[in-house]
Formats: C-alpha cells, sequence, structure tokens
C-alpha cells in the first residue's frame, strides 16, 4: 500500500517530538507499524527501546501482529500496551506488587459503602450514588486536582472531601491500589526517584502513543516524564474525537 506525502513524512520523521492529526480511516495503525519497522530497520533501533501505548489491550495486540507481518517476522521484542498496564509492570518492579494489592471494583465498594454511610446522607439511589462518588474520586486522581479545591457535583464539597481522605486512609492500610492510582503511584514514584525514572528513561528511548487526544493530565504527565530527557515522542490522534472535548 502507498502512502501520501503526510503519511510518508510521519513515518521516516528523525529525532525529536512528532504530533500526527489523523481523523477516522486515515491509517493511524498503519502510519505507527511503518514507523516503527523505519525505526528499526532504517534508524538501526533496538526494538527493545521502543515503547507503544494504545488505549486497549486489543489494540495494542493487534498493533504487534501487524508489525511481525509487515516485517515477515514471528515475535519482534517491541513493549506495546495500554497506559494501565505499562505503568502496571514499572509498579511491580518497583513495590513487587502482585494481584494481591489490586483493588477490584467490588473491594472499591465494600470500603465505600461503610464511609459514605457514617456521612449520614440519604441518596435517592445507594448504588448510583456511590458509583458516582467512585468516578468523582478517580477524577480527582486522574486530573491531579488538590483535594481541597475539588468541588463535588453529588454531595457537600467537605463532605466529598472527608469520604476521599478516609477512602484513601484505609485503601493504603491494606496496601492496595484501585485503578486510578496505577497511574498516579507511578507518576509519584517517577518524581520521587529521578534515578528510577532515568533507568526507564534508557530502556524506552522511542515513545510512540496512539489516540492521543483522550490521554488524561496524570496519563499526559507521566508521557512528559518519558519524554523529558530528549526522548523521540510520536504522538498521534484526532482532536475532533477527544472525548474530554465535550
Amino acid at each position: 500500500m502507498g502512502f501520501n506525502q503526510a503519511q510518508k513524512k510521519a513515518v521516516s520523521h528523525g529525532e525529536g517530538p512528532c504530533l500526527v492529526l489523523a481523523g477516522p480511516g486515515s491509517g493511524k495503525t498503519l502510519t505507527i507499524v511503518n514507523r516503527i519497522k523505519c525505526l528499526i530497520e532504517e534508524y538501526k533501533v533496538r526494538p527493545e527501546e521502543i515503547l507503544v501505548v494504545t488505549f486497549t489491550r486489543f489494540a495494542a495486540a493487534e498493533m504487534k501482529e501487524r508489525l511481525c507481518s509487515l516485517m515477515g517476522r514471528r515475535e519482534i521484542p517491541v513493549t506495546a500496551g495500554t497506559f494501565h498496564g505499562i505503568y502496571y509492570g514499572i509498579l511491580k518492579w518497583a513495590y513487587r506488587f502482585g494481584p494481591q494489592n489490586i483493588l477490584s471494583e467490588e473491594e472499591k465498594y465494600q470500603l465505600l459503602r461503610p464511609i459514605v454511610g457514617r456521612q449520614e446522607l440519604e441518596p435517592s439511589d445507594e448504588e448510583d450514588f456511590l458509583r458516582d462518588i467512585a468516578e468523582e474520586i478517580g477524577r480527582v486522581k486522574n486530573n491531579r486536582t488538590d483535594i481541597s479545591e475539588f468541588v463535588s457535583s453529588k454531595c457537600g464539597a467537605e463532605t466529598f472531601r472527608d469520604i476521599y481522605r478516609e477512602y484513601e486512609k484505609e485503601r493504603k492500610a491494606l496496601r492496595k491500589i484501585d485503578f486510578d492510582d496505577m497511574l498516579v503511584v507511578c507518576y509519584e514514584l517517577f518524581a520521587s526517584r529521578p534515578d528510577v525514572l532515568a533507568m526507564w528513561q534508557k530502556r524506552f528511548r522511542y515513545i510512540l502513543v496512539d489516540e492521543f487526544q483522550d490521554i488524561n493530565a496524570v496519563q499526559r504527565r507521566l508521557v512528559r516524564h518519558f519524554a523529558a530527557a530528549g526522548k523521540t515522542l510520536f504522538a498521534i490522534g484526532d482532536p475532533d474525537q477527544s472525548i474530554y472535548g465535550f
């Protein structure tokens, strides 16, 4: 398949950051896999130094499959995965986390239910209210919002802050992390341990991010961590499809 001029320019881009704007059906995956092929074959980059970030495990698996097919190999040691999968892997290495340290959705609600109950609230639907509070807790974490400045739309500001702080206290006492913590704790690790960050920056010298328009604040900061040491960041997305653009 031939490339148009813009695709050729993206695929063959050399050192330094590159942002590619691409709408639906414009060949984003094709561009990414050919970009990786170019890095390996033309720029002699070791596959182990390439990190590809996608938003679903299916997309990551499909990308690796298409890359292997394109290059005629059964396996290529490029790392591809979701934000949560990649950074959870780093936490497993740093803190020896395992499945026992992951707070399931059911466990999250088991923690939240008595915490909310102690606030003497009277929601019309308790399960919907718990789900809404859990979503707001995730929003605080993903946007790196100072809890003292966050205003809940589901209950009083101080009430929500009390719920949040008590939830975090109990979660940490159990030495568990929830889904959103996979990114937050990794961000805090990099911020407090520049030696650890430098090690992972050295490991992944070329970063490619798919669906870049959908990354949230903590994901953006994590990408910046990796790119801060002069890495080649290749981001592709469509601002018109942003889930945060409403």
